[in-house]
């Protein structure tokens, strides 16, 4: 006799099993899934940029934000040392701040961007309150990203 399985109907109970499973699996792939394709071509449009993703790093306690410049000149604006990027968790609403230590300066590239180089940020997780598969929204100036998921 099976542990949980009840005599004589072990095909329902594999099914229930099965479809549990299915429903459970479903559900990651939904909360997993990247930006709309037209965000992304509205970004590409107006800030000359592509978003490639925001990622937990430094075991938690840090996210990485992280996308390539296709136009220099559109995407200038978000090097801006006067600009102060924000990263905003959908769920709870804390406001999520750019550390500037002070022997390295602001952890974010602020030099002249190059069409066609990969650039970073880094924002502090405080108790690592952003976890994969959370919402966020960047802000940075006048330029605003919604609705990324964390990986």
């Amino acid at each position: 006799m099976g542990i949980g399985v009840k005599q004589g109907r072990p095909l329902a109970s594999l099914l229930a099993s099965g479809f549990a499973l299915l429903a459970l699996m479903l559900s990651g792939v939904a909360s997993s899934q990247d930006q709309h394709p037209r965000n992304k071509t509205l970004m590409k449009r107006e800030w000359g940029i592509e978003i490639m993703y925001v990622r937990q790093t430094s075991a938690g306690y840090m996210l990485e934000f992280r996308y390539k410049v296709l136009d220099a000149e559109k995407a200038a604006a978000l090097f801006e040392r006067q600009t102060k990027p924000l990263l905003t968790h959908v769920d709870s609403g804390a406001i999520l701040v750019v550390p500037t230590p002070a022997k390295t300066g602001a952890l974010r590239n602020s030099n002249t961007p190059i069409a066609g180089n990969t650039y970073w940020m880094f924002f502090a997780n405080p108790g690592k309150l952003v976890q994969v598969g959370d919402q966020v929204n960047i802000d940075i100036g006048e330029f605003s990203a919604d609705g990324i998921f964390v990986k």
